[in-house]
C-alpha cells in the first residue's frame, strides 16, 4: 500500500525536526486545496503560527457572482464550487464547506434541480464556521433537502422515515445509537412540509391529517417533540452528537482516529461552544498532533486535482478538472450516496495511480521543469514537495542520471513531473 510504504520510508524523516516549509506545506494541504506553486515561499515569512493565523482568519469567497442556474444539466456551478477552491486567497471557511458537503449531503443526481442546490449550498457557506444546530435546521426544511430525502409531502398519515433515520445515523449521532421507533417519531416530528415546484420554496402544512398537533408530542432521543426544530434540538443536543462531528473533523484534518482522551476533550470544547464549527477547528489545528500527523491520509480526488492541475500549469481548465473529478468518483455535488464519499485507502488504490499519472502527460509547467538548472529540485518545487523518501528521489534521479536517463529536456522533464504528481508524497495529505 501507497501509505505504508511511504511511512516505511519515512521513518528517518519523522526522526528529524520538520523544516518551516515543510510544516507550512502540511498546513495548506489540510486546511486548503493547495498548496499552490510558490505559495509556501511566499508565506515562509510568516512563520508556522502564523500561516495558521492567517488560513484561519481569511474570509470567505464572495458570492457576488453566483453560477448560472438556469439548466439543470449544465454544470456551471461545479465549475464556480472548483473556482473557489482554486483561489489561493481561500482559507479554512472553503475547506469546511467541502467537509460539510460530505457529512450533510446533497446530490444533484437526484434533486436535478440547481436553483434550490444553490440555496442549500449557500447555507452550508454561511454556516461553515457557524452553528451546526442552525445549519442543520435550515437544511432540514431546504427545498433541496425535502426532496433529496423525500420530506416533500410527508405526512403524519404517511409519514416518510428517510431523513429522520439519515440526520440520526450520518449527520449527529451515527448509526450505532439509533432505534426504529426514533426513526418512526422523528418521522412524525419531521411531516407536514412540502416544496413548491413554481416558487421553488418549502411551506409548512398547519393541519392535524399533515402535522403533529401540541397535545400530540412524541418521544425521539429522550425528548418530546411534535416540530422539526425539536427533532433537530434533540439530535444535537444527545451527548454523542459532539463526538460524532469531532471525529469525523478530526479525521479530516489530521488523517488518524483521536485517542479517547483527546476526543472526549474535542466533544467538550464544541459542546460548550454550543456547537460552533469555528471553535471545532481552531482546537484541532492549535492541537500539537495535527503538526506532527504528516501524510496520515490520502489527498481525496479534490484535493488532488486542484492541486495537481495548478502545480502542472492548468489551474484554471475547469472542463479538464470536471473530467477528472468525474472519472475518480470525487465530483462537487455530486456524492455517490447519502453517506457521502467514502474515506480511507481506496484513493490510494492503482487505478487511481494511473489516473494521476496520465494526467501530467502535456502541461503548461513542461518548459519550466525542462529550462531549470536542476530539473529535480524544478519539479519538487512545482509540486510543493518538501519532504522527499528515497525511494522517490531514486526514482527521480534515474531519469535524469540513470543507466536509462532521457537526454531530451522535454521528455524529461514530462517525466519528472509525471513521477512527482504520482509519488505517495503528493497523494497524501
Amino acid at each position: 500500500m501507497v501509505l505504508t510504504r511511504f511511512r516505511g520510508q519515512r521513518g528517518r524523516l519523522r526522526g528529524m525536526l520538520a523544516t518551516t516549509k515543510q510544516l507550512i506545506a502540511h498546513v495548506l494541504r489540510r486546511t486548503t486545496f493547495g498548496p499552490f506553486p510558490g505559495q509556501v515561499e511566499a508565506m515562509a515569512p510568516m512563520g508556522v503560527s502564523g500561516v495558521i493565523d492567517e488560513i484561519l482568519s481569511r474570509p470567505p469567497v464572495s458570492l457576488a457572482n453566483p453560477p448560472d442556474l438556469s439548466n439543470d444539466s449544465s454544470d456551471a456551478p461545479v465549475k464556480w464550487w472548483l473556482d473557489q477552491m482554486n483561489d489561493r486567497e481561500a482559507g479554512i471557511h472553503e475547506k469546511m464547506t467541502w467537509f460539510l458537503h460530505g457529512i450533510v449531503t446533497i446530490s444533484h443526481d437526484k434533486v436535478f434541480w440547481w436553483a434550490v442546490e444553490w440555496e442549500a449550498h449557500k447555507l452550508l457557506r454561511k454556516h461553515a464556521l457557524g452553528n451546526y444546530r442552525t445549519m442543520l435546521k435550515k437544511l432540514t426544511v431546504s427545498p433541496a433537502m425535502l426532496v433529496y430525502l423525500d420530506g416533500s409531502w410527508s405526512t403524519v398519515q404517511g409519514p416518510n422515515e428517510n431523513y429522520s433515520r439519515e440526520l440520526q445515523e450520518l449527520f449527529s449521532i451515527g448509526q450505532p445509537l439509533v432505534t426504529e421507533q426514533n426513526v418512526r417519531n422523528g418521522a412524525l416530528g419531521l411531516a407536514g412540509w412540502y416544496v413548491d415546484w413554481e416558487t421553488a420554496t418549502a411551506h409548512f402544512i398547519d393541519e392535524p391529517w399533515a402535522s403533529l398537533r401540541s397535545n400530540q408530542k412524541v418521544r425521539f432521543l429522550g425528548k418530546q417533540v411534535y416540530r422539526y426544530n425539536e427533532v433537530v434540538d434533540a439530535a444535537c443536543d444527545h451527548p454523542a452528537m459532539p463526538r460524532f462531528i469531532a471525529a469525523k473533523l478530526w479525521y479530516q484534518l489530521v488523517g488518524t482516529k483521536p485517542s479517547a482522551a483527546r476526543l472526549d476533550a474535542l466533544a467538550a470544547t464544541y459542546r460548550a461552544s454550543n456547537l460552533s464549527n469555528r471553535k471545532l477547528v481552531e482546537a484541532i489545528v492549535r492541537d500539537p498532533v495535527f503538526l506532527q500527523k504528516r501524510f496520515t491520509r490520502p489527498r481525496y480526488p479534490v484535493e488532488w486535482v486542484v492541486a495537481a492541475m495548478t502545480a502542472m500549469g492548468m489551474g484554471t481548465d475547469r472542463q479538464r478538472q470536471v473530467d477528472l473529478l468525474w472519472e475518480m468518483g470525487n465530483l462537487p455535488f455530486y456524492p455517490p450516496s447519502v453517506a457521502g464519499w467514502p474515506v480511507g485507502l481506496r484513493w490510494l488504490s492503482p487505478a487511481m495511480a494511473l489516473i494521476k499519472a496520465a494526467a501530467a502527460v502535456d502541461s503548461p509547467a513542461i518548459a519550466e521543469v525542462a529550462d531549470a538548472p536542476d530539473p529535480i529540485a524544478a519539479a519538487l518545487r512545482r509540486c510543493s514537495i518538501y519532504e522527499v523518501t528515497d525511494r522517490t528521489r531514486s526514482a527521480l534521479q534515474l531519469v535524469v542520471s540513470g543507466p536509462d536517463k532521457l537526454t531530451n529536456p522535454t521528455k524529461r522533464a514530462k517525466v519528472l513531473l509525471a513521477l512527482c504528481l504520482a509519488s505517495p508524497e503528493f497523494a497524501l495529505a
